[in-house]
């Protein structure tokens, strides 16, 4: 596996990644905006605290993705039950 160079927050970062190139690129450069907004939008704040805020708002985005998910699981579990009680003639 071989590694991809990045720049996140300035720093240059050698990530290695089965996805492709252009996927962790792509990866790097939504990290980077998100903290750049962060960063524009409080106080001057270090880059470690930059990093987990960054690494929440990631994280609320894919908590919401999750139950989001799931959500349309169980609707269409539930569309399955009812279409195959129809066709059963239930």
């Amino acid at each position: 596996m071989k590694g991809v160079n990045v720049q996140i927050m300035g720093q240059s970062l050698t990530v290695a990644s089965d996805a492709g190139d252009e996927w962790v690129k792509s990866l790097a450069e939504t990290v980077d905006e998100k903290i750049k907004d962060i960063r524009a939008g409080s106080q001057t704040i270090n880059s470690v605290n930059l990093a987990i805020l960054a690494a929440l708002n990631f994280a609320e985005e894919l908590e919401h993705l999750r139950r989001e998910h799931q959500e349309l699981v169980d609707r269409i579990a539930a569309m399955n039950k009812r279409l195959s009680a129809a066709i059963d003639g239930e």
